[in-house]
């Protein structure tokens, strides 16, 4: 059976001017026309969009890209958090086409900052009423996921790239691990393998370095909570070698194994059917 590939975060943007390590070697802007040709050439059917912060358009381009091509898009988007509290936005946040989730940005201490308190309570509170997953990028910080967990246990969460802190490389990326597996025992956790591949500076592909750290997060969550993610636009290798690190570099994954963490399990998670959020367009080509 041919393995559906999802790929569970890349950045697209039409304005603004991205981060130095979010431009290796493609066009800048990275538009969702850029984005198809690679998925093509690397043999990626789906992905996720996540809009990057530096895009002054916000949603905008990820949520076009989606209602061109519900086939093959689907967003996690962003939120202002930091503006006043408007519950009734995220309680009709899925009533957008194209839209499946949040996935919010606590990339620094300062932001990290907001969720070690209740300041937030109100986009966990809708969310987890209205079924929004919710992805977090919070390099560093595994513990304040662990505790929205344990307080909003109805809430759907997934850590952004297994929540290794920024900058870290080799054996220091992985110093937290045990942060993370401790995440397994909320059923309402998952994690995302995003990126891997750059994480290892002292060996090529296959990257045998990362296997060990991977297996540990493999049989603690199970293949039905691990979600792969190129993040693409931060990649000095190619589009295939990211796909194929799971695909054919990591031997004791199963054929099934290999179709739930490759897109069949973040889709599940997102209860994105990428066929049937294609059938509204076929039936207005007829």
């Amino acid at each position: 059976m041919a393995v559906l590939i999802v790929d569970a975060q890349v950045h697209i943007w039409t304005a603004g001017k991205a981060s130095p390590h979010h431009s290796l070697g493609r066009p800048e802007p990275y538009t969702a026309d850029a984005l198809l040709a690679e998925m093509r050439e690397a043999g990626v059917d789906c992905a996720l969009l996540a809009p990057p912060g530096w895009d002054p358009g916000g949603n905008k381009a990820s949520l076009e890209a989606a209602g061109t091509a519900p086939d093959r898009f689907a967003v996690t988007g962003d939120v202002n958090w930091m503006a006043a509290p408007d519950p009734e936005r995220i309680r009709n946040w899925l009533t957008q086409p194209g839209m499946y989730g949040l996935r919010l940005n606590f990339n620094s201490a300062e932001k990290q900052a907001h969720l070690a308190g209740d300041g937030l309570d109100w986009i966990w509170r809708e969310a987890a009423a209205a079924n929004i997953p919710v992805m977090l990028l919070l390099p560093g910080g595994v513990p304040l996921a662990e505790r929205l967990a344990q307080r909003f246990p109805g809430l759907k969460l997934c850590v952004d790239h297994l929540g290794i802190p920024r900058g870290a490389k080799n054996a220091a990326a992985f110093e937290h691990l045990p942060q993370v597996l401790r995440l397994a025992r909320y059923p309402n956790v998952s994690v995302k393998a995003g990126g891997l591949p750059t994480y290892s500076t002292i060996d090529a592909f296959p990257h045998p370095s990362l296997h060990g750290y991977f297996r540990q997060v493999f049989e603690a969550f199970g293949p039905e909570r691990i979600f792969w993610a190129s993040d693409i636009t931060r990649m000095s290798c190619s589009y295939r070698d990211v796909v194929t690190f799971i695909t054919e570099g990591i031997p004791w994954l199963t054929s099934a194994d290999k179709r739930l963490i490759m897109g069949e399990a973040v889709c599940k998670w997102l209860n994105w059917s990428p066929q049937r959020a294609a059938q509204p367009r076929a039936a207005a080509q007829q």
